[in-house]
């Protein structure tokens, strides 16, 4: 009856864990650091994906701005450039369209990355005035 230090032998036998349990807890560990790495990596993607619409959009609209303080009313058509912006290169595309009013074009800027010209980041529609404008 006697054990290490006084105690009974069916005390020594219980201490630690069994392999079955070590097994369980590691498995439970896995699964949580997976979905944490997981929701992680969504974050990353997420905010990539933000950062290259909000540089997509300033394109955009530096583009417009461009249009908007020209002092002779942009001709239909369609024209389209290069431009670096927060390290990547962009290129913007234009199309002017008149409309059934004869004072107002539609402006249709569309945005995307030169590695990915398929792929619009942005598109931007816009009216523009003749009023206070040369017409040509």
């Amino acid at each position: 009856m006697s054990g290490y230090a006084g105690r009974p032998k069916a005390v020594l036998s219980q201490r630690g864990f069994t392999l079955l349990e070590v097994l369980v807890a590691v498995t439970v560990l896995a699964l949580a650091l997976t979905a944490i790495i997981s929701g992680g990596s969504g974050y990353a993607r997420t905010a990539a994906s933000m950062r290259d619409k909000t540089l997509a959009l300033w394109v955009a609209r530096n583009r417009l701005a461009e249009i908007e303080m020209l002092p002779v009313w942009p001709q239909s058509g369609t024209s389209s450039d290069d431009v670096p912006m927060g390290g990547e290169t962009w290129t913007w595309r234009v199309e002017v369209v008149g409309t059934q009013d004869p004072t107002l074009r539609r402006i249709n800027i569309g945005v995307s990355k030169k590695s990915e010209s398929q792929h619009n980041y942005v598109e931007l529609t816009t009216f523009i005035s003749s009023t206070g404008r040369q017409t040509q």
